[in-house]
C-alpha cells in the first residue's frame, strides 16, 4: 500500500472519529496513535541514515510513556525493530527514531542539543515543535493527521529524505 493511500485512509479515519482539532494534540484517540505507529514505520523506508548498518536491528526509543509503544511493539513482530521506552533522556543511548510524545516534560531544546550530532530522527507531536527544531513532527489540521519536516534539522543531522516523503510533508524551517 502505497503512502498515499495511508494518507486516505488516514484522513477518512479522522473524518468519522470526528477528532477535534483543539483537543486532538492532547487527547489523542487509539486510533490516531495506530496511525502515527505506522507511520513511523513507513518513514523508515523514505529515510536514509548516515552510518546505518543493514544488519542492524532497527532501533526507535520512546521518550518517557506514551500509548504508541505497545502499538510499535505490537507492530514490530515480523521485523527486526527494537522498541524502548526511556524515561531518562540520559538512558537513550543509540536509536535511529526517537519519539517524544506530546506529555514529555523534557524540553524539546535539550532534546534537540542532545542528539545535535547523531544521526537521530526526532518525531514529535506538539504543535511548534517542527518549527523548533524536531526533523518530523504529527500535527491535526481541519481533522486530518499530518507531519511537518524541518529541512533545515533534517539537513544538520546527515539524514536524506526521499522526495516522495516530502511531497506529503508540511514543509517548516
Amino acid at each position: 500500500m502505497t503512502i498515499k493511500s495511508y494518507i486516505y485512509i488516514l484522513s477518512l479515519i479522522t473524518i468519522f472519529t470526528g477528532v477535534n482539532p483543539l483537543t486532538a494534540q492532547e487527547d489523542m484517540t487509539d486510533n490516531a496513535y495506530a496511525m502515527k505507529a505506522d507511520f513511523l514505520y513507513r518513514f523508515i523506508d523514505y529515510v536514509r541514515w548516515k552510518d546505518n548498518p543493514k544488519n542492524q536491528a532497527f532501533k526507535i526509543a520512546v521518550l518517557e510513556s506514551s500509548p504508541i509503544t505497545p502499538l510499535l511493539i505490537s507492530n514490530a513482530k515480523n521485523k527486526k525493530t527494537e522498541i524502548k521506552e526511556y524515561k531518562d533522556i540520559a538512558q537513550v543511548g543509540s536509536c535511529n527514531i526517537l519519539f517524544v510524545p506530546y506529555n514529555c516534560s523534557i524540553p524539546i531544546e535539550t532534546i534537540i542539543s542532545k542528539f545535535s550530532d547523531r544521526s537521530v530522527l526526532i518525531v514529535t507531536e506538539r504543535n511548534g515543535f517542527g518549527k523548533k527544531g524536531a526533523h518530523l513532527n504529527f500535527i491535526i489540521i481541519e481533522n486530518k493527521l499530518k507531519f511537518e519536516i524541518n529541512l533545515k534539522a533534517i539537513n544538520k543531522s546527515g539524514i536524506g529524505v526521499s522526495s516522495f516523503l516530502l511531497q506529503h510533508a508540511i514543509i517548516v524551517q
